[in-house]
């Protein structure tokens, strides 16, 4: 065990049982039903939870019945509206006020809600897939050397993830991509599609640095290391996939959300953290904040990070491509010195990943349930009152057992 990490709170429920058990602690005591999209992340199938059971056909639910539904796996686009209203909305009457579980903070988030009367549940799912994907992570060791500045692992890379064709062809053009661990799966045909399709969000300018790339006739896709790792999955995290972060300093953190303006991370921003690496986070403006919020340190003592408060997406991309190339420009002795300085913050923030921040994430998720009953019963229609309260304080014991 990584020695000065006591007190250990990993143990947590997989992401594979986790929606069973919001439903059996927290919506079944009090007779309320729950929908979630099938497979895990998509609206392809809506599945139901209720008294009776489960099913695959929301519309079977009791329609006069307070429920849930979970999306709260992706982040929340105008297209998938759409999706949710017939698959759950449609299901009961308007005029009965329903929760959507998510795990996202937006103006569209708001204006759905609003639209829909729905109450907004927020909690941080993806610090709980974390907390279950890299809990071996607590055992293994963060001392090695590195042997480059950075690393980038990019496997979707279409649609709203086509900054990161964008943000490899910024290193390219700036001479970095032999400097670190890079990884771009996709080929010159599907780049050239994405930045010619009618709704491709990428500027002129990122499109003409990616054409350019294209036409520089690159070996594509690009394998961080063919036949081991690859990066591919967030939640498939071995020894290998561990080593292989070990070598860089800098995890340059590509994710979901980059285009929209909206407060939303995955898994993705911890595995530096669980690794003991420090990372520059390629996100939508305001995330990096965000992870602070939930007790994380960061390292604006050693890049600049004024990246997270540029709106314009090609400029935050070239002020992030700037500190990428400040990193490379260091010897190995001084990126290996860096590292040793910084440990204080790594060291705090792979103890506060396997502490103190499931604690937040518990308590978060069920303060705010709890807010949302209080809210749907201060609202109540007709008199009707849910006086079955959940027992939160128990729902919090189990959940940090």
């Amino acid at each position: 065990m990584v020695s000065g990490f006591g007190n250990c709170k990993y143990l947590v429920i997989s992401v594979e049982n986790f929606y069973q058990l919001l439903y059996y602690k927290l919506l079944k005591p009090i007779n309320f039903q729950m929908r979630y999209g099938w497979p895990f992340g998509t609206t392809k199938h809506i599945m139901a939870f209720n008294h009776n059971g489960w099913s695959e056909d929301s519309k079977k639910m009791i329609p006069s019945a307070i429920a849930f539904f979970h999306f709260d796996q992706e982040p929340l686009y105008t297209k998938d509206q759409t999706t949710l209203y017939d698959g759950f909305l449609v299901a009961r009457p308007y005029r009965y006020p329903q929760i959507l579980a998510n795990s996202e903070r937006s103006r569209l988030k708001k204006y759905f809600c609003r639209e829909n009367n729905l109450l907004d549940w927020y909690f941080f799912y993806h610090g709980f897939a974390a907390l279950d994907w890299y809990r071996d992570a607590f055992y293994l060791d963060s001392d090695r050397a590195i042997t480059c500045a950075f690393m980038t692992l990019n496997h979707l890379v279409m649609q709203k993830r086509s900054y990161r064709m964008a943000m490899i062809a910024r290193l390219w053009q700036q001479r970095l991509l032999d400097r670190g661990i890079v990884s771009f799966h996709a080929s010159h045909q599907s780049c050239a599609e994405e930045i010619n399709h009618p709704d491709c969000e990428l500027s002129a300018h990122s499109k003409m640095l990616i054409q350019n790339f294209i036409d520089s006739k690159n070996n594509l896709p690009i394998m961080a290391h063919p036949g081991k790792v690859d990066g591919s999955a967030s939640a498939h995290f071995g020894h290998r996939e561990y080593e292989l972060r070990q070598q860089a300093l800098f995890t340059v953190v590509n994710e979901t959300v980059f285009f929209d303006d909206k407060l939303h991370l995955t898994e993705k921003i911890f595995q530096p953290i669980v690794c003991g690496r420090p990372f520059i986070l390629t996100g939508a403006p305001g995330n990096l904040q965000y992870l602070r919020s939930y007790g994380f340190r960061t390292f604006g003592d050693y890049i600049d990070e004024s990246y997270d408060s540029e709106s314009d997406p090609d400029r935050r991309m070239d002020l992030i491509t700037q500190q990428i190339e400040n990193l490379c420009a260091r010897s190995l002795p001084e990126l290996n010195a860096m590292l040793k300085d910084m440990r204080p913050i790594l060291e705090h923030n792979k103890r506060h990943f396997f502490g103190d921040f499931k604690t937040m994430i518990v308590d978060e998720l069920v303060e705010n349930f709890d807010q949302s009953i209080r809210t749907w019963n201060n609202g109540r229609v007709d008199g009707r009152i849910y006086s079955l309260h959940p027992d939160t304080e128990s729902v919090k014991r189990v959940l940090l057992a």
